[in-house]
């Protein structure tokens, strides 16, 4: 049996961050969000970690902080978008837990991200283009066939966040009951 683990993909921009607190917070278990926790240990934001040192050793430091979690508490995690791209990644949250993935229609997550440019915690390395919008399609097109591996989608455009959190239970109920019977 999986361990009590929620793993929470999809594209930035698609309510990961927030849903993980409110669903960690239904649920009574811990709430991680691989973001932050990279961006405090490097000590430095998540841009600056993509401009000073590059997408590839931010991977490195996603992959090391998603296999350093404690995997014996019940939790729920809010990964980058991007984490889901290595095999490793995926196999890793596959075997600890269930993965369910975030879904948007590419304008509205350009829409959502460029509301959320001017805060201070923003992680918006994808908007630094000239045509913002259209790095959001090419990018969710090429990882879309990763994140159509999750056991479960929720999308998310019509939804506000309780909203999505609620299928997110919903969705981890189904899942364990299924994985018993």
């Amino acid at each position: 049996m999986k361990a009590a683990r929620i793993y929470l993909i999809g594209f930035s921009g698609t309510g990961k961050s927030t849903v993980a607190q409110l669903v960690a917070a239904q649920l009574g278990w811990l709430a991680y969000d691989l973001d932050q926790i990279i961006a405090e240990r490097r000590g430095m934001s998540i841009t600056e970690i993509f401009a000073r040192e590059g997408e590839a050793s931010f991977r490195d430091y996603e992959t090391a902080a998603l296999h350093e979690l404690d995997t014996e508490r019940a939790a729920v995690i809010a990964t980058g978008g991007g984490l889901p791209l290595r095999p490793e990644n995926r196999s890793f949250m596959q075997a600890t837990g269930w993965v369910i993935c975030l879904e948007g229609r590419p304008e509205l997550i350009h829409t959502r991200l460029q509301q959320q440019r001017d805060e201070p915690d923003a992680i918006r390395p994808l908007l630094e283009t000239e045509d913002p919008l259209e790095k959001v399609r090419r990018l969710k097109a090429q990882r879309q066939p990763i994140y159509a591996l999750a056991d479960w989608t929720i999308h998310t455009d019509r939804l506000n966040p309780f909203q999505v959190a609620a299928e997110v239970v919903r969705a981890y109920g189904i899942l364990e009951e299924t994985q018993c019977g």
